[in-house]
């Protein structure tokens, strides 16, 4: 195999030892992220403070992602209807923006219109993967054991709740763009064309940064048009709305319920961390998780912090590689005391289980139960 020009060069990083100097973009970005100091970190000692801040940090956060797209009424259209035993599978698609739909899958208990009152409705985000069938059991690698999703939306619509499922752009029905720079080498007949590969996250993302977007502000937006078409659904509770999801998904899920009001509890798997962790050194990070500049303001902890009082469930798997449990620990203290400041410390869980980068939902789940049936008696 030819060398990669552009690839790691170690005589260059021995030499570079030799001289005690310094060639690396990497290590310099991380030692401009040590010195940095984001002067909106979560310090509030008091809710009169806590608000300040999270008026403050909420405006950060809107300016990190970017321009806004235009909004356009959803218009859900119904594609399919399948028997799926115990609930029906719906195809659908809606509008997010004047030149964009997104299909989804929307999972609703049969029992739900015979109990005669609208029962909560979960946004199931999926991470990296095949897309929504991922959640909803029609993954291709479901007859070999299934993969790091474990169908969490079929657990929630089991629950005899009524799950939306959407297909995140880029992932699934919506991997519609091809690789250009893959597709030139292609024809051009490179021997080495088969082992190019690159995240579209990561290139929709450069794309949308010449244009004032972040492809995670895009992704955002979409997520919440499928908020308006959940919260529409005749079976459910638009008052009792929950969201949960696992790597990407989680940290969409994370930015989501921090930004929107309407869920009211949250699972968030596989993405308790700190942006120099995983973004600067194991560098698992993709362009659907970072808007622009965010670490001059804050860190994840402190968006997660935006979410409170809400009740919020984040997991950790003890072997995952990427998010480090030891990273998700330190940084849920950080979140604890600002549930413990606020007077609800019950209301933030760290689900810390044996396992890897994957779903998990044994507490996040029955914690969700808990307080959807809590605001619903509440709002009787």
């Amino acid at each position: 195999m030819k060398r990669d020009p552009s690839g790691y060069q170690a005589d260059a990083r021995a030499q570079m030892k030799r001289l005690g100097v310094n060639f690396s973009t990497s290590r310099e970005l991380i030692a401009l992220a040590d010195a940095e100091e984001p002067d909106l970190r979560f310090k509030a000692r008091t809710p009169a403070e806590w608000q300040v801040w999270h008026r403050r940090l909420r405006a950060h956060v809107r300016r990190a992602l970017g321009r806004r797209l235009a909004e356009v009424a959803p218009t859900p259209r119904i594609l399919e209807k399948i028997d799926a035993g115990d609930h029906w599978r719906y195809r659908l698609i809606y509008r997010t923006t004047p030149d964009m739909w997104a299909p989804a899958y929307l999972l609703v208990p049969k029992e739900a219109r015979d109990l005669g009152k609208p029962v909560p409705g979960i946004l199931a985000i999926h991470g990296h993967g095949y897309g929504s069938v991922d959640l909803v059991g029609l993954s291709p690698e479901e007859k070999s054991g299934g993969n790091v999703h474990h169908n969490y939306g079929l657990a929630a619509v089991r629950r005899g709740w009524v799950v939306l499922a959407p297909e995140l752009r880029g992932f699934g029905q919506r991997a519609v763009d091809e690789d250009q720079l893959a597709a030139l080498i292609q024809r051009r007949g490179d021997p080495e064309a088969k082992y190019f590969k690159r995240d579209l996250c990561n290139v929709q993302n450069l794309k949308a940064n010449l244009l004032g977007y972040t492809h995670m502000g895009m992704q955002l937006h979409d997520l919440q048009a499928a908020l308006g078409v959940l919260q529409a659904r005749p079976e459910v509770d638009a008052r009792r709305i929950g969201a949960c999801g696992l790597s990407t998904g989680g940290m969409l899920t994370m930015f989501l319920t921090a930004l929107d009001p309407r869920i009211k509890t949250a699972v968030i798997s596989g993405t308790l961390t700190t942006y120099r962790s995983y973004a600067f050194q194991i560098e698992t990070t993709c362009g659907s998780q970072l808007p622009f500049g965010i670490l001059r303001g804050s860190d994840l902890a402190d968006i997660a912090c935006l979410i409170a009082p809400r009740p919020v469930c984040f997991e950790s798997g003890s072997e995952d590689f990427g998010f480090l449990p030891g990273e998700a620990r330190r940084e849920f203290r950080r979140i604890k005391a600002c549930y413990r400041m606020l007077g609800v410390p019950e209301r933030a869980r760290l689900d810390a289980f044996h396992g890897g980068h994957e779903w998990h939902g044994a507490e996040g789940l029955p914690m969700m139960a808990k307080w959807l049936d809590r605001v619903g008696k509440m709002e009787r």
